[in-house]
């Protein structure tokens, strides 16, 4: 990190410091998280319960989601017991991570940035929970699939081959296959609900790290004198005739004089150069990634 940008990051940090400090409650706060938290989680409750309804007029498997409702309630049941246990905490929890914007701005984001996950668990645990069993049945039907069709796929070789199979095998390859395929349906839904609310989470992640990363990257004096108009940094070329030579060619000069430029377009180009210089391709993830992955039931987190 920069000099600059470390003095900005100090600065920022000191001075929501001493904003929460003088200016936020920390019992209230702490207050309105728990009820957040609490809303949360009875938003999730009542999720389920559309869920359990033939929701849009689906037709789901009413025995496996009776079975998936009361597994995902007692999971919601469990976190509003975790959540009234460390509400008596959370003051000292706050005033905990509000120290750390001594050492900079971005030490407190990070810090955030893990209290987030600590606070949500039992999201990512119901996300978990839906790829396992979408992935496992989804691979499972696949293979039935190649069962029934009489193939195998050869790990040694890399492909598909046929397979001798015996009409006991079949038999029983095509009930299984059957009942998860009829099962399937109400996986998918599950999984694509708490997709989304995975991805919502993911995303204010995203938007925690990339901050993180502008403050740490960021060309800070750079950027000061492009908005400056610094001749050093930006300015316009300007090229002049000075005379004409005998072989019909001309001599030219030039010189630079700041302004009357794109000062918009060149912060722009200056911030997306310091985001590609960053650690931010260990958390990107491209379309066609999160695509894959949702398809084939991968779990999709941020690593930090």
């Amino acid at each position: 990190m920069a000099i600059e940008n470390k003095i900005i990051d100090v600065c920022l940090g000191v001075t929501l410091f001493v904003l929460i400090w003088c200016y936020v409650d920390i019992q209230h706060l702490s207050e309105q998280l728990i009820e957040q938290a609490v809303l949360l989680a009875s938003f999730l409750d009542t999720t389920i319960t559309w869920l359990g309804e033939v929701p849009a007029g689906l037709k789901l498997n009413s025995q496996l989601v009776h079975f998936l409702e009361l597994f995902f309630r007692y999971h919601i049941h469990l976190f509003k017991g975790y959540l009234v246990m460390i509400s008596s905490y959370m003051p000292v929890i706050i005033y905990s991570i509000s120290l750390t914007c001594i050492p900079g701005l971005t030490c407190l984001l990070s810090y955030l940035l893990s209290f987030s996950v600590i606070l949500l668990l039992h999201i990512h645990c119901f996300y978990a929970y839906a790829c396992n069993m979408y992935s496992a049945q989804l691979k499972a039907l696949v293979s039935l699939g190649r069962l029934v069709a009489g193939v195998k796929y050869n790990p040694l070789r890399g492909r598909v081959d046929s397979a001798r199979t015996s009409g006991d095998q079949l038999i029983l390859g095509t009930l299984i296959f059957s009942t998860l395929l009829f099962l399937f349906p109400t996986t998918i839904l599950y999984y694509c609900v708490f997709s989304a609310v995975n991805m919502a989470l993911v995303g204010t992640q995203m938007c925690i790290v990339t901050g993180i990363s502008i403050i740490r990257t960021c060309p800070i004096g750079d950027v000061i004198k492009v908005l400056c108009k610094d001749s050093s940094v930006i300015c316009d070329v300007m090229i002049e005739p000075l005379a004409r030579q005998t072989d019909n060619s001309t001599e030219t000069a030039a010189h630079a004089s700041p302004g009357n430029v794109f000062v918009v377009s060149a912060v722009y180009k200056t911030l997306g150069a310091c985001l590609r210089q960053t650690d931010l391709g260990n958390y990107k993830l491209s379309f066609k990634e999160i695509r894959t992955k949702c398809m084939k039931g991968q779990i999709i987190k941020i690593s930090f």
